[in-house]
């Protein structure tokens, strides 16, 4: 007698032949993929499936483990941007002094050539006091009668003209500066030759009594003039505007001094006489 399944039997046999219709179709895939030196198509889908994957659980893991590493290592860190740091302000404050250095080696090299270029003796004194809200533009310096500094002694920086010693003591002496109201300087235009008087205006110079006829340009410079305390050509400054009324019997020039008084630190005092 022939023995009838059960139907659930029957679903169990035809499973079980498709798995292995299957399993033989894609052993058929492969072995024609591999005689040919090609992926398969099932390789090609289970590439395009794990790799992806694979990625971004690999980077994953490496984002934990750096996570993980910098917070074990959050104090090393810390003292070396604290070392560091302290590199970087040391360095700093290193290439401040050296520009510092620097500056004040081009003011001494400037004064050495004015000192070259004007006769007399000379002293270089340094600025050691001023006061921008005193009634008179003055200056304090480190140099005095013991120096051989005198009333009257001609001061000048490394660009041009200072001012005047209005008064001395042992070791210090205070100058008058060339922009002062109550400064007076004789000069002349040195590409006219024309005389007029320089004072000061605070901030600037103006040079009065400029003759009607005299033609006068920006930028020309103006020096000093052979008088009773300064010696002949040392720069004052250069016109900056010029003051011309056709009616009136002489000329003005605003003057930009050649020396800038908010940085002056070196000066040359000389004490000739």
């Amino acid at each position: 007698m022939v023995e009838i399944h059960p139907f659930w039997d029957e679903r169990k046999l035809l499973v079980f032949v498709s798995l292995i219709i299957v399993a033989a179709g894609v052993a058929v895939i492969e072995i024609d993929a591999a005689k040919h030196g090609r992926q398969s198509a099932l390789d090609v889908i289970v590439s395009s499936v794990y790799t992806p994957l694979q990625t971004g659980l690999t980077r994953a893991a490496g984002a934990l483990a750096g996570g993980v590493h910098d917070v074990l290592h959050a104090g090393e860190y810390a003292a070396q941007n604290r070392a560091l740091q302290d590199k970087v302000d040391r360095l700093a404050a290193a290439n401040e002094r050296l520009q510092a250095d620097a500056a004040e080696n081009r003011d001494l090299r400037r004064l050495l050539l004015m000192k070259q270029a004007v006769a007399g003796d000379a002293v270089v004194a340094d600025v050691v006091g001023y006061v921008p809200e005193g009634t008179r533009r003055e200056v304090t310096i480190d140099r005095g009668a013991r120096d051989g500094v005198h009333r009257d002694s001609v001061v000048v920086g490394g660009e041009g003209l200072v001012g005047h010693v209005v008064s001395t003591g042992p070791h210090e002496s205070r100058v008058l500066l060339l922009i002062d109201p109550q400064s007076a300087v004789p000069a002349y235009l040195q590409r006219t030759r024309t005389w007029g008087i320089v004072t000061g205006t605070w901030l600037h110079a103006r040079m009065k009594y400029i003759d009607q006829n005299a033609r006068l340009q920006d930028g020309d410079t103006v020096v000093t003039g052979h008088g009773e305390i300064y010696p002949s050509g040392i720069v004052i400054g250069r016109v900056r505007e010029i003051d011309r009324k056709d009616n009136g019997l002489y000329q003005v020039a605003v003057l930009d001094p050649a020396v800038d008084f908010h940085y002056l630190t070196h000066v040359l005092v000389y004490t000739s006489p």
